[in-house]
């Protein structure tokens, strides 16, 4: 006797296509779900790497939307200006030299963006977990809030050491392709006008105060647990004199750093 076909929830035969249907679909689920987690991980790894791939897509675009990208090598640069304009030409038809100073300037436009919206990021989750500090669990807050801080600290120190370094990596980077010690660093002084230059350095300054500061009174709430008492409002005092004058400078600085 020949055995009758498997029924559906809704009491159809079930066919051969059904299941293989439903296998496809188990296969996009799950493939879904590995490269999510690929995904997640590589930003966990690399939270600059969003920004910095924006960047190189817009400079892509760019390149492809201009017609100087289109055609071939330029007229050979003479000024800096000049030089600066190589980054809206396909590199392939750069000449070595030329093509080492459009590199460079790419990498630095990525990287520039990628360490200021780091530090931007970073700085936004320090400052939306401040007002838990003013609470009667102000202690175990600033506990909480140590690695955010310590990280903050790195990515601000990243951040003024770039800028503050961006000049001269740039005219050792030109003078390796080739360009004259004048030229590289008139060509890296034009690219730096072009920066956020002092004014990411003075941010980066001003969020590694807040960092510093926040670190400072955690550290020393931890190394004298027993010496604290804590109001409703998140008041923090000691009755031992050096610590509470010690405590309050660090408050204090902090609070103008905000």
């Amino acid at each position: 006797m020949q055995a009758s076909p498997e029924n559906d929830p809704k009491g159809r035969p079930e066919q051969p296509d059904d299941r293989h249907r439903v296998f496809w679909i188990y296969v996009l689920i799950l493939g879904a779900g590995v490269v999510f987690f690929f995904l997640g991980g590589l930003l966990m790894r690399n939270p600059q790497l969003p920004s910095y791939l924006y960047s190189r897509i817009t400079s892509w675009l760019q390149n492809e939307s201009n017609p100087s990208s289109s055609r071939g090598p330029p007229a050979p640069p003479k000024t800096a200006k000049d030089y600066l304009e190589l980054t809206h030409y396909d590199l392939r038809v750069l000449p070595a030299d030329q093509r080492g100073v459009a590199l460079a300037l790419a990498d630095a436009i990525g990287n520039a963006a990628a360490v200021q919206d780091r530090l931007t990021a970073l700085e936004q989750n320090v400052r939306n977990d401040l007002p838990t500090l003013k609470s009667a669990n102000a202690v175990s807050a600033y506990a909480k809030m140590k690695p955010a801080a310590a990280t903050l600290l790195e990515a601000a120190n990243q951040q003024k050491v770039f800028f503050q370094s961006l000049e001269t990596k740039l005219t050792q980077q030109f003078e390796r392709s080739g360009i004259h010690e004048d030229l590289a660093k008139q060509i890296a002084s034009l690219f730096y006008q072009g920066t956020p230059g002092q004014k990411a350095v003075d941010q980066a300054t001003k969020s590694e105060k807040l960092a510093s500061e926040l670190l400072a009174i955690t550290n020393l709430l931890a190394e004298t647990p027993n010496k604290w008492r804590v109001s409703s409002d998140g008041t923090i005092s000691s009755q031992d004199k050096k610590l509470e004058e010690e405590y309050r400078e660090h408050r204090e600085a902090l609070i103008s750093a905000q």
